[in-house]
């Protein structure tokens, strides 16, 4: 017997090589840069570490006079400092999660043309961004809502803290943990299924759910042993990212390594503090670039691997349902796994 979901695994990786090789530096960074918002800067990544500052721990008092401090550093002042970072990075994670559902129909227009590219399919796929954007938002708060709520209300005094209300702390936990599994898988297919038949059939999402419900129902062992493979795959990625990425980083670090210890001494010479303006300015340059260089590393080491599930699910997709099958020019032609006929929508 033959499973769709385990042959599309050699058709990914064919379709995989043959859109990466020979290779091309513009196309790569191009598809890097889709990968970053698509792929995440998680662990998956590799570029998720924090780089932040941390007080001094030598000897001597900490209790520094007020009157020592800058006028303007007061505590209504860090509180305000607080809440405006905090501020911006919720706008930030938006617009980052907004630019990666569009970036989702982006990489699945550059894995079937093989024309990678990203401004003009933006435009073009802008709505279909939204639309997805909308959807898991709304999905997310309607999961969060069902634990959020009771937990609220015991907050909020509106139920009694009492022994056999913290005994129902047992099953919210245990729900949150099976919402959670099912929002994760929920929106796997989505941007794995769904997305792609939006493109191949110019539909709204809610449409090209009601769509592929029917295939999945048709194939459920299939798509079933799709999401437990893919969930396999993707730890090992990750794995494999993550020390791919590491060693990668040791190597980018050397440069910003020699170049910090040069200013260092130059600085020293200079007899100029490590912790005035200037000090501060070079170290600070020094760590961003060092940051950005890390994302950009993440991004690329990432991207293969983001590009091999892009084409996985839609091997998948058009071996279940020929209609929907937008990789079908790159099918071997003994390929077993293709699809005998359209499935009825």
């Amino acid at each position: 017997m033959s499973w769709k979901a385990i042959d599309a695994l050699d058709d990914a990786r064919d379709a995989t090589a043959s859109l990466l090789l020979p290779f091309d530096a513009g196309r790569w960074a191009r598809l890097a840069l889709i990968a970053l918002f698509v792929g995440g800067l998680g662990g998956s990544g590799g570029a998720g570490s924090n780089t932040g500052t941390t007080a001094p721990t030598g000897g001597g008092s900490t209790d520094i006079p007020v009157d020592s401090l800058p006028g303007f550093v007061t505590p209504e002042n860090v509180f305000a400092a607080v809440v405006a970072l905090a501020a911006v990075a919720v706008v930030l994670a938006i617009v980052w999660s907004f630019v990666g559902s569009v970036m989702q129909f982006v990489l699945v227009d550059a894995v079937v043309t093989k024309d990678v590219r990203i401004r003009k399919p933006f435009r073009e796929r802008f709505w279909l961004g939204v639309r997805l954007f909308a959807f898991q938002v709304g999905l997310a708060v309607a999961v969060l809502a069902v634990i959020v709520v009771p937990v609220a209300a015991v907050l909020l005094g509106s139920v009694a803290v009492t022994p056999a209300a913290a005994l129902l702390a047992i099953p919210l936990v245990l729900l949150a943990i099976l919402l959670a599994f099912v929002l994760a898988v929920v929106m796997q297919l989505t941007t794995d299924f769904v997305v792609p038949t939006m493109i191949a059939e110019d539909r709204t999402l809610l449409s090209s759910w009601g769509r592929v419900v029917p295939v999945f129902r048709a194939e459920f062992s299939e798509f079933g042993l799709y999401v437990i493979v893919r969930f396999v795959l993707g730890i090992l990625a990750s794995i494999g990212i993550g020390i791919a990425a590491l060693l990668a980083l040791l190597v980018v670090a050397v440069p910003f390594a020699i170049v910090g210890g040069a200013a260092f001494l130059a600085l020293n010479a200079a007899n100029v503090a490590l912790g005035s303006a200037v000090g501060l300015v070079v170290f600070g340059a020094l760590g961003l670039l060092f940051v950005l260089a890390a994302i950009a590393v993440g991004a690329l080491v990432q991207m293969p691997v983001v590009t091999y599930f892009r084409y996985y699910s839609l091997f998948l997709l058009g071996s279940a349902d020929d209609s929907l099958d937008l990789v079908s020019q790159f099918r071997s032609d003994d390929d077993s796994s293709a699809p005998e006929g359209p499935t009825p929508a």
